[in-house]
């Protein structure tokens, strides 16, 4: 399978790490919910949701289209991971499937994302959302077009 990545080569460059955190400090939603970058290496990236009454739905549990974002977020960070050039590279969102299992309550929350496959212009990822202690609460698989800034 090709994910992308090198397997011998987890660290990553200043030039992906300078990347990777402009897209996130450039990324509104990101600052709005309070997406934090945890950890990343090659082809993988965990970020953390710290929790907030405000992220609540009107059942008290974190509404699930604030997961989606984490979780979308998850797998852009691990897929930007593999790219050369974070900064002259889009990757739009093009379709997710995110399965809820549990409901988030009342902590943080972590997205770890995966390359499953990078392609030229196409890659998926595997996306968990769990709490601190690893009980999974969704699951989902996220398709990114890699669009480079030189093509648009």
């Amino acid at each position: 399978m090709n994910n992308g990545c090198d397997q011998g080569q987890m660290v990553l460059t200043e030039l992906q790490k300078k990347g990777i955190a402009e897209r996130l400090e450039n990324n509104p939603i990101v600052k709005f919910v309070g997406v934090e970058l945890v950890h990343v290496i090659a082809g993988q990236a965990t970020l953390r949701l710290p929790y907030r009454d405000e992220l609540n739905n009107s059942m008290g549990v974190v509404q699930g289209g604030i997961l989606g974002v984490l979780a979308d977020v998850a797998g852009g960070v691990s897929l930007y991971s593999v790219l050369t050039d974070p900064s002259k590279v889009l990757i739009p969102t093009v379709e997710f499937k995110l399965n809820f299992l549990r409901p988030a309550t009342r902590e943080d929350v972590f997205g770890r994302g995966k390359v499953a496959h990078r392609g030229r212009q196409i890659a998926v990822c595997q996306v968990d959302i769990a709490t601190g202690a690893e009980v999974l609460l969704a699951t989902g698989l996220f398709t990114y077009m890699i669009k480079h800034l030189s093509d648009v």
